[in-house]
């Protein structure tokens, strides 16, 4: 006999919906009701008992809720209350229990009509009647509807379909066919409810692998779209939520949130339901990409899916979820995942935050494909006027684990052509951090300048030439470390001047070549104008010298350096991570190499 599904730890999967340090408390005139539940909850008002009951009657029931707790803003999906409450059922008193259980038994409705795939239960009369009835135009087109994500999402794009729930105990929707219900629904448009777990069910499912039906509105009053279009991303998301519980119903929330946001838009891409949702998350990109705190703000997400889809394709998407049947924890098994492109989270990160920059007012047109239609990711700090001695986060800013702050450094008109901007962040040995630099000419044009080259140590500097150009350039410093959170950092920026009549040539540390080696490997550098002792060394990563390269003055020009793998004892290194460290008068900058054997 297979066990319910909420027969698992409370822990696994929780709504996160206090707000965290640093963030503004949402009023409750902005607050979703399951919000202003949390938030009471958080406060001390209501029991842990009462706080889920209340969000049982926000999701099942919501003419039940307590005056005193209904938020007026509207949520987008509610998986997330059932996800909750599912989990927490086990640790409940029984009468509240019994009560939830009965709250969440499956919808009774007059009739159903069948496709191949789906069985979809309405009603013809009533407070839950279908959309347009008698006229039987929408239903017939949510028929086809419901295949066509079928196709996409398990044929074509490759998640698992829904396990059949025909012999689940309470007898699923009467048959295999997966079942869609259309209720009224009160400020949500749809929601996915986990039943059984199918471990020792036909179709070689894995261990966390669920029975479930969807939930979506049945006359869409109020809402921003028409009817067939809030119908077809509904469909779309809330099935999505269908076929990611075939893979492991106890996967984190927001990466089944990020990724049905994504399913909505690839196959609906004209509807753009998710642009609403995208300001609280651009507007907090200090905080890690699978943050939540009480707002919608995991919806916003799905820019993190986007960037890999757009980059790597969209079966790396499935492929997450394959691999999350492993792992609860998408971050962790995105690493892996990442890991058979040749690429890390810690790499793709750093990436996905010089993407970020470039969205709504600074699209480019080079990185996301709908940048230019989206919320302008927020600024922490703007300059303008110079030098800057020492900064660093405004408090409460400091960027959590894969998170980032975005500075700009505003031209003033001095006449100056060149602003060096310096960044002094925690050692790259401890954590992994970067820093960039983009601009904005003062032509309205934008782009890339590059990476500031740090020493292992987490320090080094970029010299912008061409300053007298600009309107602003944009410094972008990440916290791409898998644990890290709130990272200091500091940064200064100087006004300069570069020779008119004599060719320049800028400071600067290349990538080595190859990289990873077995033998031998480049490391191109350039000598800034006016020339200096040049100084390159090999160091470990516990930041012990291995191999002096270079050590001699040089006029300004480019050169190459070689390292044969072999220390200053003329002994070959063992295979690892070493770096190579510029040092030319005081400007440093280092790179990472892989020996290999």
């Amino acid at each position: 006999m297979r066990k319910l599904a909420a027969a698992v730890l409370l822990c696994v999967v929780t709504l996160a919906l206090v707000a965290g340090p640093g963030i503004a408390r949402l009023e409750t005139a902005e607050m979703t009701t399951a919000a202003v539940i949390q938030d009471a909850y958080s406060k001390g008002t209501i029991s842990r008992d009462e706080m889920i009951l209340q969000t049982a009657y926000a999701l099942y029931a919501p003419w039940k809720v307590r005056e005193d707790l209904a938020g007026v803003q509207m949520d987008k999906c509610g998986t997330p209350m059932d996800d909750m409450i599912r989990l927490a059922l086990p640790d409940l008193p029984d009468v509240v229990a019994e009560e939830i259980r009965g709250l969440r038994a499956r919808p009774t409705t007059m009739t159903y009509v069948e496709t191949t795939h789906f069985r979809i239960h309405y009603d013809t009369s009533g407070v839950h009647k279908i959309y347009g009835w008698p006229s039987t135009t929408y239903r017939d087109a949510m028929m086809v509807e419901v295949e066509l994500i079928w196709d996409e999402e398990v044929t074509n794009l490759g998640f698992r379909a829904p396990p059949p729930d025909g012999s689940d105990p309470d007898g699923g929707g009467g048959n295999d066919l997966y079942d869609i219900y259309v209720q009224n629904l009160t400020g949500l448009y749809g929601y996915c409810a986990g039943s059984y777990y199918y471990n020792d069910g036909p179709g070689g499912y894995p261990p966390n692998a669920a029975t479930s039906y969807v939930v979506i509105e049945n006359d869409w009053v109020g809402f921003s779209h028409p009817p067939i279009e809030c119908m077809q991303i509904t469909v779309a998301h809330e099935f999505g939520h269908s076929c990611q519980a075939a893979h492991n119903i106890n996967a984190d929330t927001w990466y089944k949130e990020c990724t049905s946001m994504w399913l909505e838009d690839h196959l609906y891409d004209d509807v753009n339901d998710y642009l609403g949702y995208l300001p609280q998350f651009l507007s907090s990109l200090y905080r890690s990409i699978d943050y939540h705190n009480g707002s919608l703000r995991w919806y916003g997400s799905c820019v993190w899916n986007f960037f890999l889809s757009e980059n790597f394709g969209s079966g790396i998407i499935v492929d997450n979820w394959w691999q999350l049947e492993s792992s609860s924890q998408p971050l962790d098994a995105m690493d892996v995942v990442l890991g058979t492109y040749g690429t890390s989270m810690e790499d793709e990160y750093k990436e996905f935050a010089i993407w970020c920059w470039f969205t709504g007012s600074r699209d480019d047109g080079n990185h996301f494909e709908e940048g230019g239609t989206w919320y302008t990711a927020s600024v922490m700090r703007g300059h303008s006027s110079y030098p800057i001695a020492i900064g660093g986060p405004t408090p409460t800013w400091e960027p959590d684990r894969y998170g980032c702050n975005y500075i700009t450094f505003n031209y003033p008109g001095s006449g100056h052509s060149r602003l060096l901007v310096s960044y002094d962040g925690p050692s790259l040995l401890s954590v992994a951090n970067a820093a960039y630099l983009n601009y904005r000419t003062s032509g309205g044009v934008f782009g890339e300048y590059g990476e500031i080259p740090l020493s292992p140590w987490g320090n080094g500097e970029l010299a912008f030439d061409g300053w007298n150009t600009m309107q602003y350039v944009g410094l972008v410093v990440i916290n791409n470390d898998p644990v890290m959170c709130n990272m200091n950092y500091t940064y200064n920026a100087e006004e300069s001047d570069t020779g008119v009549d004599d060719e320049f040539f800028a400071f600067g540390l290349k990538a080595a070549s190859p990289n990873p080696f077995a033998e031998t490997t480049s490391i191109a550098y350039s000598v800034p104008t006016g020339g200096g002792l040049v100084d390159i060394v090999i160091y470990d990563v516990n930041g012990r010298e291995v191999c002096s390269l270079i050590r001699e003055r040089m006029n300004g020009g480019a050169g190459i350096a070689v390292w044969d793998g072999f220390d200053n004892a003329g002994e070959r290194v063992a295979s690892g991570v070493y770096f190579a460290r510029l040092d030319i008068d005081g400007l440093t900058a280092s790179g990472k190499l892989i020996m290999l054997k």
